[in-house]
């Protein structure tokens, strides 16, 4: 699986060199460029073309190139995909599926993508990365994540969950000791379980106070902790905090070395297992120890 730690969402209406110039430098696993919300409905096709546009530049270095399609249940998404593989010629590696409600909606989706591809000819995978928007969804996350080899990803969609929830949330962004521990502890546990099961990556809720560093850094932690891939964000200056924090700690690092070092002369010495320092290490053991040192040797 690629690494992807960092999702970062671009209005599509921006200013074109603004956008270009966000995706050459901003240093984000994945840049989604977004055709819903922050996109008004008199402007959806000046949209759709613009990254189409962008869609087709070599700007885009290691990152993945995404768009944020409109609900199955809105009157743009047909045109959304439409619009975007045809004049895109299908450059496009994720579409991020906005308020899934059904099976039915990701199979719509499939048939779609597939028709396209026959008639354009192109043979570029595209995966799908599902919002979890809605008690629903989050409910029939399984059959959801389940039902489409296309379904690469799940996706915490934080705002509008706790909408349908009836989560108090504002007040709990802004003081995170009102509630006992993480008020969003099932959530994201649902999330990672779902995505492990079924082989896809698991991203975390975007941190919306922007300029509140410290809390999106502990945010970060607490989602690489639970077993997520990586985080959604909402402006550039996010992405380097959230690499950080998705990066093992020096002293983590050193402390898996001394084990992978530890476990070669253990095994040189006959044995499968042993205890070295107050370690019990195993090939259980000494594959985390692979994994922080993996996550070590990635960009920040």
């Amino acid at each position: 699986m690629a690494v992807r730690r960092t999702t970062l969402f671009v209005p599509g209406t921006a200013p074109e060199e603004q956008i270009r110039n966000t995706i050459l430098t901003c240093g984000a696993d994945r840049v989604c460029l977004d055709l819903e919300d922050t996109v008004v409905a008199s402007r959806k096709q000046e949209g759709r073309e613009m990254i189409a546009r962008l869609l087709q530049e070599e700007i885009w270095g290691r990152s993945d190139r995404a768009v944020r399609i409109n609900a199955v249940s809105s009157p743009y998404a047909e045109d959304d995909i439409t619009e975007l593989l045809t004049l895109s010629g299908g450059m496009v590696d994720t579409l991020l599926l906005s308020k899934p409600e059904s099976v039915d909606e990701i199979r719509w989706i499939d048939n779609l993508v597939d028709k396209l591809r026959r008639k354009l000819g192109f043979e570029r995978k595209i995966g799908y990365l599902v919002g979890m928007e809605s008690a629903r969804a989050l409910t029939d996350i399984d059959l959801l994540s389940s039902c489409s080899p296309n379904v690469s990803g799940l996706g915490f969609a934080i705002g509008d969950l706790c909408t349908s929830l009836g989560v108090r949330v504002t007040a709990y962004m802004r003081d995170r000791s009102l509630y006992p521990g993480d008020l969003f502890h099932f959530h994201r546990a649902r999330i990672v379980l779902a995505a492990r099961t079924w082989g896809l990556e698991a991203m975390d809720a975007p941190w919306p106070i922007v300029n509140d560093h410290a809390t999106l850094a502990e945010d970060a932690r607490w989602g690489a902790m639970m077993g997520f891939n990586g985080k959604l964000v909402l402006v550039p200056e996010q992405i380097k905090i959230v690499h950080q924090a998705y990066r093992p700690s020096d002293a983590d690092i050193a402390h898996a070395k001394h084990m992978l070092a530890q476990m070669e002369k253990i095994v040189a010495g006959g044995d499968g297992a042993g205890v070295s320092g107050g370690d019990f290490l195993d090939p259980v053991v000494i594959g985390h120890a692979r994994a922080t040192l993996a996550a070590a040797a990635e960009p920040i």
